[in-house]
């Protein structure tokens, strides 16, 4: 009977232990799921995004911007008194590499909002691990139409393509009337040259040939002599900075010397297309020669810390990091917070778009548009401004 007793008080005692062992844990999980950041002296925001691969200067790009806004932000106060830090996730802008960061970051409740990532599919393949989580995913650089369709919690500041591609008709209208277009065989090509096509018939720009293009190939020769063979009187390129530099190099190795339309505002692309791209026009949203104050504030400033010109994606992150900052010290520093902010704030302030607010069934900025640039001795200036 003695040795029943012992033993059952030794049950006991275990049993205590083990609801005082879980009690623990339920307060610190309680703990670890506030996401109002009262526990901690810093507000942390995700970026998921590219540091390697052949997306990693977009991302060295981001980092610039965002390093900036960082400085300013935090020697402002931050957010209600509290330090603002990145917490990165190295996507390579692999759809196949969002998922499981987007659940990372979801999982993390110190973080009150995502940032990223750099591609539209590599944004839209992690839209339902954020909208389920109740994580504010800023798509800042996804133009695809599809990217805020993943729910409330996709918002993106970004123009898209339908936008972009009636405006690149128009500037491309101006130049030529019968074109040759290559276009990135990814989802988001397809879809910017679906959008090309459509406004280009209604302003009666001909297509003489078209063609996809593989996003990680070195040689687009084959195709670009089948579209300087269609005589064409400009060339179009819908993709990115890096496939853009190589097209243009090897539209000029085959022949072709009249207009091209493509790349981007990158400083990669102007190195890597070095005078092959001398002339090309892009659509854009910013250029360091604008002579607004505001915008000169920001390139002497960008100036003396990198010691080289901004660009498109320096300030993309810029205008993001503040954005997202804007929404929490309005709506409070915590993820249903941030999303307060971004449905009631009426005058965010961009340096790329101006001040905007968003469109509430779009998750997008309202009535802002792209602007045109030339590539003049080495820069991007806006087209007819002879600087």
């Amino acid at each position: 009977m003695s040795k029943i007793l012992s033993r059952s008080r030794g049950f006991s005692r275990v049993a205590v232990g083990m609801t005082a062992a879980a009690l623990v844990a339920v307060l610190a999980s309680a703990c670890s799921n506030d996401s109002s950041g009262s526990g901690s002296d810093t507000v942390y925001f995700g970026v998921s995004g590219p540091k390697t691969g052949n997306s990693a200067e977009y991302g060295r790009l981001w980092q610039q911007g965002f390093d900036l806004a960082l400085d300013e932000i935090n020697a402002a106060g931050g957010i209600n008194g509290k330090k603002v830090a990145l917490k990165w996730e190295d996507s390579q802008s692999d759809p196949k590499q969002t998922v499981p960061i987007a659940t990372k970051f979801v999982g993390d409740q110190s973080i009150i909002a995502e940032l990223g990532d750099f591609s539209s599919p590599a944004s839209i393949a992690a839209s339902p691990v954020y909208n389920r989580g109740k994580l504010v995913q800023y798509g800042f650089t996804n133009s695809s139409v599809d990217f805020t369709k993943g729910g409330d919690y996709s918002w993106s500041p970004s123009i898209t393509l339908d936008v972009y591609q009636e405006r690149n008709a128009e500037w491309v209208r101006s130049k030529a009337k019968k074109v040759s277009v290559v276009y990135l065989e990814t989802d988001w090509g397809k879809q910017a040259f679906k959008f090309f096509e459509q406004f280009a018939k209604e302003k009666g720009i001909e297509i003489a040939y078209s063609s996809s293009i593989l996003p990680d190939s070195q040689d687009f020769r084959p195709v670009l002599i089948k579209g300087r063979d269609a005589n064409p009187e400009a060339f179009v390129h819908l993709g990115y900075g890096p496939d853009g530099a190589l097209v243009v190099k090897q539209l000029r190795d085959v022949g072709f010397n009249g207009q091209f339309f493509g790349g981007q505002n990158t400083p990669q692309f102007i190195d890597l297309a070095g005078k092959a791209a001398e002339g090309d026009i892009v659509n854009g949203v910013f250029t360091p020669s604008d002579p607004s104050p505001k915008v000169q504030s920001f390139v002497t400033k960008f100036r003396a810390k990198f010691n080289t010109d901004p660009g498109d994606f320096n300030v993309y992150a810029y205008d993001a990091l503040y954005a997202l900052v804007k929404a929490a010290k309005s709506g409070g520093a915590t993820r249903e917070g941030v999303l307060k902010g971004l449905r009631e704030v009426k005058d965010f302030d961009g340096i790329g778009l101006g001040t905007f607010a968003f469109d509430q069934q779009t998750r997008r900025p309202s009535g802002v548009k792209p602007i045109e640039l030339v590539l003049q001795n080495g820069k991007f200036v806006p087209v007819g401004s002879n600087k």
